[in-house]
């Protein structure tokens, strides 16, 4: 119950500023349609701001401060504040409020070069205070093969998560917390990514942080392509390996979108086995989440989701599964209503209390 408690709090901790996967095949090709890194996420170009217009109940002019503050060409400016306010059962009864984002990001772009940073507060680590109260989750150099354009060659280096698996925003999902993508594991690395609009190719590789006690423990590296099989149809498959100087983990993962445009609905999942080594012994995990999105009238948009993490199959109980509905609510280009809640289960209800959580999150794009 410790682990649930530990989850709930870091629901209320700041978020990396992954983007909505649910956009990708839905309303564009790639993730580079939108966004300046070929992961996706973060700072929006002209067609990811035309997007988030778009896809909101009412018009508000969706630069950077509604353009009030004009920028040159070359400097691309944004940041993002999340806060939150709910009912938690774990099984303690909680209500909680908490800031859990508040960030700045940066990109200056000159020719086919890119420098990018994101700054913002964190929870600060014990005795480690004064590197933690505010920190940059992201700040890396990018070059890229087409000057502006949104395909072809990426190559970073810098520090940023490694690209792996759908890259969900919720970071509390299985396939996130506990699938090599976990809250604040950015650290120091390289990537080389190829775009294109039928097939994208990203490889990462990665060190432990030297300056903060990390939360990614091991050196490695990672690979992961998807393939368009049409213009509403997408798989992908990847490869992760992380050695540290206590274990060593090897994670594989496949993944899937489906778009069907009538009722305006997109399904993804995804899978990922993961066998970890500890002094030598190894065991085996499961790791998955099935979401399908509803784009409703009004700026609404509906997630319902379940995951499933099996921390080892060979021991009962183990095991737990969440169920999650999400409500947003994308009032204007800049301002976003969400409604979370969830129901988690351990050993379907033979491994513990069951957790229960349902908060509401504001979230402010600059």
């Amino acid at each position: 119950m410790r682990a649930l408690l530990v989850a709930v709090i870091v629901l209320a901790s700041s978020a990396s500023a992954f983007a909505y996967p649910q956009f990708q095949i839905s309303k564009d090709q790639t993730c580079t349609g939108c966004h300046l890194k070929p992961s996706g996420g973060g700072l929006l170009n002209e067609n990811g701001m035309s997007v988030a217009e778009n896809i909101s109940l009412l018009p508000s002019g969706p630069e950077f401060m509604y353009g009030a503050i004009p920028l040159p060409d070359w400097l691309n400016i944004g940041g993002d504040v999340r806060s939150i306010l709910g009912y938690v059962q774990a099984p303690q009864r909680y209500l909680l409020w908490l800031l859990m984002q508040a960030d700045v990001q940066a990109a200056a772009t000159f020719s086919h070069f890119t420098i990018y940073a994101t700054v913002g507060a964190r929870p600060p680590e014990k005795f480690n205070e004064t590197r933690t109260y505010v920190s940059s989750q992201e700040h890396f150099l990018q070059w890229q093969q087409e000057e502006g354009g949104h395909e072809g060659l990426f190559v970073r280096a810098g520090r940023f998560m490694p690209v792996f698996g759908l890259r969900m925003v919720e970071h509390t999902l299985y396939t996130r917390r506990y699938g090599g993508t976990p809250l604040f594991s950015e650290t120091y690395g390289a990537s080389v990514s190829f775009v294109k609009q039928r097939f994208e190719v990203h490889a990462s590789a990665f060190l432990k942080d030297p300056l903060v006690d990390p939360v990614r423990l091991g050196n490695g590296g990672a690979v992961y392509g998807e393939l368009r099989i049409d213009d509403k149809t997408q798989v992908g498959a990847g490869a992760m390996v992380e050695i540290s100087s206590f274990d060593q983990k090897l994670r594989g993962t496949l993944t899937a979108k489906r778009y069907f445009a009538g009722p305006d609905i997109l399904l993804q999942g995804e899978l990922q086995l993961v066998n970890p080594k500890i002094d030598g012994y190894g065991y085996r995990q499961i790791v998955g989440h099935v979401m399908g999105t509803y784009f409703a009238p009004g700026g609404v948009m509906v997630d319902l989701g379940f995951g499933h993490y099996d921390e080892n199959i060979r021991i009962t109980n183990l095991d737990r599964d969440a169920f999650d509905l999400n409500v947003h609510w994308f009032a204007i280009s800049h301002f976003e209503m969400l409604v979370v809640s969830r129901l988690e289960i351990l050993g379907w209800g033979s491994g513990g209390p069951t957790g229960i959580t349902a908060m509401l999150q504001g979230h402010y794009r600059l």
